[in-house]
């Protein structure tokens, strides 16, 4: 579970935002080998946050329904 865990989301959280600042720099890139890492950072870091966004999901209804 990632909610519990203070330190893994953290971790998550500044893997994905050094991933998303990379791909900034990419935007005008034709380069597919540069291209290709942007790829592999958002095919990695989508099924995490997936996951985390459904586990809040899953919380917060056990939450409102007591």
């Amino acid at each position: 579970m990632f909610y519990d865990n203070i330190e893994k989301l953290q971790k998550i959280e500044d893997k994905v935002s050094d991933n998303l600042s990379t791909a900034d720099c990419l935007n005008d890139s034709n380069d597919s080998k540069q291209l290709k890492q942007f790829w592999l950072n958002y095919r990695s870091d989508m099924p995490t946050m997936l996951g985390i966004l459904r586990e809040y999901k899953e919380l917060i209804g056990k939450v409102k329904n007591g």
